[in-house]
């Protein structure tokens, strides 16, 4: 018997999809500090950042700029803003996730209460379903698998064409179609 072994099952549930969207998110970050050393070793970096960043914040003005500024990138400028708007969106899902106080709950539903970053004193409230952690988390999983394949794509490191093989066959392998390369679909 574990510890965990002693938690309602309910709970146990929510706990697990927490930790499931702080893996996928993980994931997402990784693929972001992908995205960011190659902006970094092979494109000459952004102008005055002498390190790549290390924060999703400062990782995602970073990839910004550089998509915005470098010839070779631009193209795919308005792409990148959107898989970073949905980046932005499901951090702060994680961040409320794994880092806010849980005030009320029940096996749908849990209230999170946390300090405001803005106003240090101020409690903030945001109620979560246990389907809105985990389609968060799904979501985590396919924005890396989106964000792998757009910047291959971006860099040159991979054709459309071989992005669709690839598509195409893995699709195959999990019995289900993933999304394309192409934010906007």
């Amino acid at each position: 018997m574990t510890d965990m072994d002693t938690f309602p099952e309910d709970d146990r549930r929510w706990f697990m999809h927490i930790g499931y969207l702080a893996q996928n998110w993980a994931a997402v970050e990784t693929t972001l500090d992908g995205i960011v050393r190659q902006i970094h070793t092979q494109y000459g970096g952004v102008r005055g950042e002498l390190e790549p960043p290390q924060a999703f914040n400062r990782k995602r003005t970073y990839i910004r700029k550089a998509f915005a500024a470098h010839p070779a990138l631009v193209g795919f400028s308005e792409g990148m803003e959107g898989l970073l708007d949905t980046a932005t969106r499901l951090a702060e899902i994680r961040h409320w996730a794994l880092h806010s106080g849980w005030a009320e709950s029940d096996a749908a539903t849990t209230m999170l209460r946390r300090y405001s970053r803005a106003e240090p004193l101020k409690l903030e409230e945001r109620q979560f379903s246990i389907d809105d952690i985990y389609s968060a988390a799904v979501e985590c999983a396919s924005l890396m698998l989106t964000l792998s394949l757009f910047g291959r794509r971006a860099f040159g490191l991979m054709t459309q064409e071989q992005i669709e093989e690839f598509i195409s066959k893995f699709a195959g392998q999990v019995g289900t179609p993933l999304p394309s390369d192409d934010p906007a679909s």
